[in-house]
């Protein structure tokens, strides 16, 4: 357990107090009453790349807004300020790790898989009458980044687990549990507790592969193991897994889904996931 806690230390410590420092901006915004949509315009505005990333995305179909979005300010009325930061994090961090070994991971396939992911969970999300789809496709975006993190602070014992994974058929958790005596998952969810990220994000980073263990915020890490079944289901790009994730049972019953309905969604997904993945890469 020691050199379990020793291992997890080293992979997290770089990581744990140095959130992207836009989204670290913008949360600290957030805590103050007196922030306007002015002063959160001019936070991302600084910064004219991800601005025009993130008024391309408040631009395309999946909002379906009338009018053209030409300002930030104008997003963030729309949009909302928790779910435009909670975007703009998922913008910053397509960038964060790029130079990871390919054969570790293509990263054009594990973010084809993310975005999959979060496009299904959208559909889950919104077919349910929730009101903040945008952070359920957030969470499902960034549900791996554990694994990210890992790839980059320990590519050798990622790269004997990845390894394992293909050849004896295990999970990406059974093994890393195995190897490091702890999960991606837990990575994950470490870090974005100590950035101060919603408790929801957390909860869906933790427990996406047993939402059955979630103890609060349930519903988030159930439509994001759902939707990743579903982008593994489809094919679309890989976060690890050398086989589709296994169901937890308590998923459907806490959605109230069917399994004709997670079918059904695959059409739209596949209708959207090109153009989403065009909305984060140039």
């Amino acid at each position: 357990m020691e050199k379990a806690n020793a291992v997890f230390n080293d992979v997290v410590t770089d990581w744990i107090g140095s959130p992207p420092p836009i989204y670290h901006k913008l949360h600290q915004a957030m805590q103050n009453s007196d922030t306007s949509f002015a002063d959160f315009g001019e936070i991302i505005s600084a910064d004219p790349s991800l601005a025009a990333r993130l008024l391309r995305i408040a631009n395309s179909p999946f909002y379906g807004i009338g009018s053209r979005v030409e300002t930030i300010v104008h997003a963030l009325g729309i949009i909302g300020i928790e779910q435009l930061t909670e975007l703009a994090l998922a913008t910053v961090m397509v960038n964060q790790f790029k130079g990871i070994d390919n054969d570790l991971v293509n990263m054009q396939s594990f973010w084809m898989h993310s975005i999959g992911c979060g496009l299904a969970a959208r559909a889950i999300a919104k077919n349910m009458g929730e009101r903040q789809v945008e952070t359920y496709y957030t969470a499902s975006m960034l549900h791996d980044i554990g694994s990210l993190i890992l790839y980059k602070e320990s590519p050798e014992k990622s790269r004997e687990i990845l390894t394992r994974c293909t050849f004896e058929g295990l999970s990406l958790s059974t093994v890393e549990q195995e190897v490091l005596g702890f999960t991606h998952a837990e990575v994950g969810a470490v870090v974005f507790t100590k950035w101060g990220l919603p408790r929801s994000l957390v909860a869906a980073v933790q427990y996406h592969h047993r939402p059955s263990e979630a103890k609060d915020h349930v519903l988030y890490p159930t439509i994001v193991h759902l939707a990743d079944i579903i982008a593994y289901e489809m094919d679309l790009g890989t976060g690890g897994e050398p086989t589709i994730p296994e169901l937890d049972p308590t998923a459907i019953q806490r959605t109230g889904l069917t399994r004709s309905f997670l079918t059904e969604i695959q059409d739209q997904i596949r209708e959207q996931v090109d153009e989403a993945v065009g909305l984060f890469f140039d």
